[in-house]
């Protein structure tokens, strides 16, 4: 059941402000660009999400480099995701479906990532 709920919250999250950063941003950059803001900015929300998935204790928080490896690997994964999600955009000329197909596509892999972190 925590695990529905948490893919109910980071599907949600990606629907409602992820997409709506990236379409934001595109307006003024590359979409390269707004997808690694994008990045950057989900990972620090994904973190908390995953922290009380996992049930992290809030003394005994991973070490930095496991951080930045987290974040290393966690970029590249979204920027895959993305690249994804922008050809089925340009497939279907769909684009919260495509958010919501690569949300959904994606979720299982940040479950990993944040479980070796956590």
């Amino acid at each position: 059941m925590e695990l529905l709920v948490a893919n109910v919250i980071y599907v949600g999250y990606r629907l409602v402000v992820t997409a709506h950063i990236i379409k934001f941003l595109m307006r003024f950059m590359p979409y390269s660009i707004a997808v690694l803001i994008g990045a950057q900015l989900s990972f620090l929300y994904d973190s908390g999400v995953f922290s009380i998935l996992f049930g992290a204790d809030i003394n005994n928080l991973p070490p930095i480099m496991e951080w930045v490896y987290a974040n290393a690997v966690y970029t590249a994964r979204v920027g895959l995701a993305w690249g994804f999600i922008k050809w089925l955009w340009m497939k279907t000329d769909r684009f919260y479906l495509s958010v919501f197909i690569g949300a959904q596509a994606t979720f299982i892999v940040d479950y990993f990532i944040f479980d070796k972190l956590f």
